[in-house]
């Protein structure tokens, strides 16, 4: 990803689990910052800590766990009249993988990538077929 920040936060430690899982995964990553809302913090604590996650001049992806939660509705104030800021809600680990080691023109393709590669990624076991055991590969 070309120098877009990717603010990850949410309820509990939702943001401190994906970033778990993306260091595993995929090693550290420097544009990423994890902005957990535990149960101490008030909304004017989120907030503010999501405001000090913006650094000067750099386009800026939050990254939420539901639409219409708080950690959603701080980083919306925050993103308010400032075009190099988007919100993106609902979006999962592997549309997160995917896209964080794609170039991008700007942060607005960022997120409507995020959005679409969760919509194809999300998916339902189906076991309506016989599965053999070797046919199933090691996972990641």
């Amino acid at each position: 990803m070309s120098k877009i920040n990717t603010i990850i936060t949410g309820h509990g430690n939702f943001a401190s689990g994906i970033g778990s899982s993306l260091k595993l995964l995929s090693g550290e990553h420097d544009e990423i910052t994890l902005v957990d809302f535990i149960e101490s913090m008030s909304e004017l604590d989120l907030g503010e800590k999501l405001a000090n996650s913006l650094q000067q001049d750099i386009p800026t992806l939050y990254f939420t766990d539901l639409a219409g939660g708080t950690p959603f509705k701080e980083a919306i104030k925050i993103s308010i009249d400032k075009p190099d800021v988007e919100v993106v809600s609902g979006c999962n680990l592997a549309a997160l993988l995917e896209t964080m080691f794609n170039d991008y023109d700007n942060v607005q393709a960022y997120a409507k990538d995020l959005v679409e590669i969760t919509k194809k990624t999300a998916d339902l076991a189906d076991f309506s077929t016989d599965i053999e055991e070797e046919n199933i590969e090691d996972g990641i």
